[in-house]
Parts: C-alpha cells; sequence; structure tokens
C-alpha cells in the first residue's frame, strides 16, 4: 500500500505550498458593483436534484485549496505529489520564474514589443526566430506589422467592448546554465497548452546569464474573453512550465517563496535601470530611511517578527510531514525523511527584504563627533554620501549643457524637450532628438534633423517606452 499523509498534513502543506487566494467582497445587488447570479442559482437547484455520486472508498476529500498545489486525484496520488514537491524544495531544484512584464496599447505599441523581442533591424546575425501561435516563425517586419494590426482590429471589433490593452508581455526564465532549447521548448508547449485559444508570439533570448523566453499573447482569445491573469493564475503557470521542463529531462520547481523559509526579494525593473545609470532610486533611500528609524526610536523590527513566525509555520509543517515519513516502514520514506530533516536543520534565518539587500545588515546608527573617516566603515552613511555624489554628478552635468537643451518651453509640437531621454526629465514627451532611440514600429531612425525618412515616436509616447524598455 502506498504512502499517504493524513488529511491534516495535506491541508497544512497547502497552506505553505498555496497560500490562501484574497477574496474580494462584491454587492448583492444587480448594480454595478453587483453581479446577475441567475444562472448560478439554476445550477445549484437542478444539481440539487441530481444524485450525488458515492464517496471514494479512502474516504477522503481534497479542498480547492489542496487541488491548487498538488492537483486532484485520490488520497494516494495526491500525498505522492506532495511528497515529490517537498523532495524537490529540500534538494533546492531551481525555481522557474513567470512573470508579466508590460501591457501594449495599440498596434503600433504591439508591433514596437514584437520587433524588441525578435531583434528586428539589429542584423541577421543578431535577429531571433519569432515563434507564432499557428507553429509558423516571423523574420520579416511586415509580417510582424500584419499580425499586430491582426490584434488591434480584433480588440477593437465590437465598438461595445471596453478599450483596454491590446496585448501582455510576459517573462519564462530559468536559472543560468540550464538548457536554452529545452527552456525554448519547454516554454512553447506550455503556451500550446495554456493559450490554445489565443493568438500569441515567443521568443527565446540567451543574451543574459540565464536563459528566457519573452511571450506576448493577444488580451482577447477567439472568443472574445479578455485575458487578465492573476496570483492563482502565474501558479498555475509556473506549475505547467514546470512540468514541461521536467517531461524534458530539466529539473525544475514551482513553489511559493515562503515554502522554502525565505523573504522574497522583490526588486522592480525600475530601480535596476536608474543604478544601471548611475543613480540612486527611491526604493533605496526608503529603505536606509526605514532602517534609520528603528535603529534611532529603539524597536524591533516587525518585519522579522512575522518573518519569524512564518518561518515557524512552515517548520512545524515540514516536521509533521518527517514525523509521519518515519513511522513508515518503508525504506524510501525514511530516507525521504531524513532529507527533508536536513532542509529544515539547514534553513537560515529569516531576513527580511530590505535588510538583505542593504550593503551590510549590521547597520550602526551614525553618532556625532564620528570622524569623517570613520563615516565609509557606516553603511547608512556610504549609501547618503553615494547619493550625494550622484545628485552633484547630475546636477554638473545639467549645468554643463547649452541652454537650447535646458530649456523647458513648449516647442511648435508642444512638447517639452531636454538634452537627451537618458532619464533626466522622466516626464518629457519623446520628440525624436538625438539621444533617443526609439524602436517604434521596428523601423525608427535615431537622429537629430527632421529628414525626409525619419521616423516620429507615436503621440504621447514618454522616454524609455519603446521597444528597448522591455527586457527580460
Amino acid at each position: 500500500m502506498s504512502f499517504r499523509l493524513s488529511p491534516g498534513t495535506l491541508d497544512s502543506l497547502a497552506g505553505v505550498f498555496a497560500p490562501p487566494r484574497k477574496r474580494r467582497s462584491r454587492g448583492g445587488g444587480r448594480g454595478k458593483g453587483g453581479a446577475r447570479n441567475d444562472g448560478a442559482m439554476l445550477a445549484f437547484a437542478a444539481a440539487s436534484l441530481l444524485r450525488k455520486a458515492a464517496p471514494a472508498s479512502s474516504g477522503y476529500r481534497p479542498s480547492a485549496q489542496v487541488k491548487q498545489p498538488f492537483g486532484g486525484g485520490s488520497h494516494a496520488a495526491i500525498s505522492a505529489r506532495a511528497l515529490r514537491t517537498m523532495e524537490r524544495t529540500a534538494r533546492g531544484v531551481p525555481e522557474v520564474m513567470v512573470r508579466v512584464t508590460g501591457r501594449q496599447h495599440g498596434g503600433g505599441h504591439v508591433l514596437a514589443n514584437m520587433s524588441y523581442i525578435s531583434r528586428l533591424g539589429h542584423g541577421e546575425d543578431k535577429q531571433i526566430d519569432l515563434h507564432t501561435s499557428e507553429g509558423e516563425v516571423l523574420r520579416d517586419g511586415r509580417d510582424m506589422h500584419a499580425l499586430a494590426q491582426d490584434w488591434q482590429e480584433w480588440e477593437t471589433a465590437d465598438e461595445a467592448r471596453r478599450k483596454g490593452a491590446t496585448s501582455l508581455s510576459m517573462i519564462l526564465s530559468m536559472p543560468a546554465h540550464t538548457d536554452p532549447e529545452g527552456v525554448r521548448e519547454a516554454a512553447l508547449a506550455f503556451a500550446r497548452e495554456a493559450f490554445a485559444n489565443r493568438s500569441w508570439v515567443a521568443a527565446l533570448h540567451v543574451d543574459r546569464d540565464h536563459p528566457h523566453v519573452h511571450l506576448t499573447v493577444a488580451r482577447r482569445d477567439f472568443d472574445g474573453r479578455r485575458f487578465n491573469p492573476d496570483r492563482d493564475d502565474l501558479l498555475r503557470y509556473r506549475q505547467r512550465f514546470a512540468q514541461k521542463l521536467r517531461d524534458r529531462g530539466i529539473e525544475a520547481n514551482a513553489t511559493p517563496v515562503r515554502a522554502r523559509g525565505v523573504d522574497a526579494r522583490h526588486e522592480p525593473i525600475a530601480a535596476r535601470k536608474i543604478r544601471e545609470q548611475g543613480a540612486v532610486p527611491q526604493i533605496d533611500r526608503n529603505r536606509v530611511d526605514r532602517a534609520r528609524r528603528l535603529h534611532e526610536s529603539g524597536r524591533a523590527d516587525p518585519a522579522e517578527t512575522a518573518l519569524a513566525k512564518r518561518q515557524a509555520v512552515v517548520r512545524d509543517t515540514f516536521q509533521r510531514s518527517i514525523d509521519e515519513l518515519r513511522a513508515s516502514s518503508s525504506f524510501v520514506d525514511q530516507v525521504k525523511a531524513q532529507t527533508l530533516r536536513k532542509f529544515i536543520a539547514a534553513m537560515p534565518e529569516p531576513v527580511p527584504n530590505f535588510c538583505a539587500l542593504l550593503d551590510d545588515r549590521e547597520i550602526v546608527p551614525a553618532t556625532r563627533g564620528r570622524q569623517q573617516g570613520d563615516v565609509t566603515a557606516d553603511p547608512i552613511a556610504a549609501a547618503l554620501a553615494r547619493t550625494q555624489a550622484t545628485n552633484s554628478r547630475i546636477a554638473a552635468r545639467r549645468a554643463g549643457l547649452p541652454s537650447r537643451h535646458r530649456s523647458r518651453q513648449p516647442n511648435h509640437r508642444g512638447a517639452r524637450t531636454v538634452g537627451g531621454c537618458d532619464g533626466e526629465d522622466s516626464g518629457t514627451a519623446c520628440t525624436g532628438s538625438q539621444d533617443c532611440r526609439s524602436d517604434w514600429a521596428g523601423t525608427g531612425t535615431a537622429g537629430s534633423g527632421k529628414g525626409r525618412n525619419q521616423k516620429e515616436a507615436p503621440k504621447g509616447q514618454r522616454c524609455g517606452e519603446s521597444a528597448n524598455s522591455y527586457t527580460g
């Protein structure tokens, strides 16, 4: 007889590997905030008249929360999948990543996204195959333009439809040293299965240390339904993508960060871009200020307390599984229990996200009378010094620009201009200046003149909103 975890242990594991979904309260009326439920009530009344199926022999009926991370089926099948998930987590199997990176509004924006992920216009040696949901491979900009136009026409075919984004872009990635071809084949198989009723395009990128696939999906499917994934959908996509990788011999796991006993390190793409430009993002300043306030007040960090409680729940849940495995007479179950025991023994101390991303966790508040030579030893003072130095460099660069570039008066097109689109003024509109390299429509050219073949960015497009802003 196969090993079975107790129903209480499975419920606890479901709380760790699939946190409860956030429910939104809705009004009971049929107004703007309410919903029509006549069909649901009729279906409930009809189902109550039918004979109920006999319960399974084991008598175990998994809850919806258990089915989310471990699937349905018999008690033994669910237990086996739960044990495999825990074992992969304990062995440190690479975790897949599925993330929504943005939305495209209009055919021109969709075409710019396709041009970027396929590297259109970068030369034949650097261009990447753009795979479509129809099984074709696009390398011509005219074909991409026709496909983007089809998506836009389908989005706005009915005037009664709510106007919104035309497409949604996602990234599916794996850690470094993963077979890129396997990642691409798994991503295409996942897209064909998950988005069988939608049009999509995908391209593999290996320009970074980790292989990743850019996937752009049309917002409306062939039946006119919109695509708006939530947290539960992303978890299900991760699980499917990980399964496709395992089917191709690539070890992959799809579990929440809390199941590994650590805090997620969420780093916005905009913050990384700002650091690459030599500036200090606001999120770093906020982290330093928060650490300073906590040390000056002498209060304990509430984030550390919350993380310690959450990790205690994870440890207790794994320990319950270990106790049940050790009670089994199977040698395989004993080995699994030993693996899980080593995992919880080596689980790191809970460290909040903002502390882990600082230069040094041991933050000593600055004191009066400290010598200038000792300021660099304090990470808070060092961060503030870097911020001041960066602001000085930006001010010096702006002061050295000609007056015509520093002018903020509206031009004849009604747009404000600065000396380039390098992030000095994030609110300026892109007018085709020399430093703005927009890939709009895949055919834009950079230059400061008004040549005959000059392509201008769409009206309202801001600096940095070109295809180059979609990164893996």
